[in-house]
């Protein structure tokens, strides 16, 4: 690195440390977790990511806030239920408090429209196609009660 002081360890940890934040980042919007994880993994000073992750911050380049509702908008938009989206929060290390405030925001309060929407026209005639209705929607991240609720409504609609 150009000008970077090579007699400082430190500084030249934290000049190779900014780089792979900034490409890193350029190529994925990622969590704080997943940024340290990954600064850990190349051996990375604790204090140094601390600080280059609190730069990061700082500047708006990390949001975990924002990746959350990013994140939780999309499983929406996909037609994937609540748990679904919340599961791949806590995967990307989203925390708690992000996680809630980016699913209340996206998913709101009934998941049965959505539920339906995502049952689509799969057949519900009898009891085997309504236990596989069901199971699909649980696949996708809706709660057992939104699936049968909605497996049941379109039984009696049909």
């Amino acid at each position: 690195m150009p000008g970077a002081d090579t007699s400082d360890p430190d500084a030249w940890h934290a000049v190779k440390a900014r780089t792979f934040v900034v490409n890193s980042l350029g190529a994925r919007a990622q969590s704080v977790a997943e940024i340290r994880a990954k600064l850990a993994a190349r051996d990375v000073p604790e204090e140094v990511a601390d600080e280059v992750v609190d730069e990061a911050l700082r500047l708006g380049y990390l949001d975990d806030a924002e990746l959350a509702g990013q994140l939780a908008r999309g499983h929406r938009a996909r037609g994937y239920g609540r748990r679904r989206a919340a599961t791949a929060l806590r995967r990307r290390g989203i925390g708690a408090a992000e996680e809630e405030a980016a699913l209340a925001e996206a998913y709101g309060g009934d998941e049965a429209e959505l539920a339906a929407a995502a049952l689509g026209s799969r057949p519900v005639g009898d009891d085997r196609e309504r236990r596989r209705a069901a199971a699909f929607l649980v696949r996708r991240g809706f709660s057992s009660a939104v699936a049968w609720q909605v497996v049941r409504g379109r039984d009696r609609d049909a």
